[in-house]
């Protein structure tokens, strides 16, 4: 559903006699009110968690020499921050042309890693270790002697519903749960306890099934 829509299926689930909106342009203030609620119950979904839908594989070359690279250096979209390592991942590294020929590079903390591959003079190699910076930056030592790929997972950034076109991008068959949680905040700001008992069974009904569906776990499918 879209921005629209969503806000005028949370005007008829909230039981209003009015008019539905027909867009956020000059929205009353009883309707602007709605947008702004589904506008805040995608936001702060988005930042509830690590979803699925939000995670990026990204295949970009490296640049000889080359040891730190910002999201605009590698040319990433939307780039929230990278994947951490964990049982399931580590980034890799291959030649370009040998998909079939990659190595894992290991992680290692950051002042370990330019203990040993800044501080140091290091010539130019194969990569073999990668970590993180204070501004997010994706740093392997040492540095590159040739334009290496680099296949690497991150995390979109959220993005906002301004428009009556936007969408919410996490799948479709959950976009209600935007609705239900919204409804939660507008029954109780219109102190309607029946249809906050009702937003919250619903809430609680589709929350579940995207968390099973869509919430990162130790292991991600």
């Amino acid at each position: 559903m879209t921005f629209l829509e969503l806000v005028q299926r949370l005007h008829s689930e909230s039981m209003r006699s009015t008019a539905a909106p027909t867009s956020v342009s000059g929205a009353t203030d009883r309707n602007a009110r709605l947008f702004n609620r589904i506008a805040d119950a995608w936001r702060n979904l988005q930042n509830e968690r690590l979803w699925r839908w939000m995670r990026v594989t990204t295949d970009v070359a490296l640049v000889a020499g080359q040891q730190t690279y910002s999201d605009s250096d590698l040319s990433l979209t939307r780039f929230g921050s990278w994947r951490t390592e964990d049982d399931t991942y580590c980034p890799v590294i291959y030649r370009s042309g040998q998909v079939n020929s990659m190595w894992p590079l290991a992680y290692d903390h950051l002042d370990e890693f330019r203990r040993h591959w800044i501080y140091l003079t290091m010539g130019q190699s194969q990569p073999i270790v990668w970590t993180i910076d204070e501004q997010d930056r994706f740093l392997v030592g040492p540095a590159p002697d040739q334009a290496y790929m680099l296949r690497a997972e991150y995390w979109m950034e959220p993005t906002e519903l301004t428009a009556d076109t936007d969408e919410p991008d996490m799948p479709a068959k959950f976009h209600m749960v935007l609705v239900w949680r919204a409804l939660i905040d507008e029954a109780k700001a219109d102190a309607k306890p029946e249809l906050l008992a009702l937003a919250e069974e619903n809430y609680a009904l589709v929350h579940g099934q995207l968390l099973r569906d869509q919430g990162r776990t130790r292991y991600v499918s």
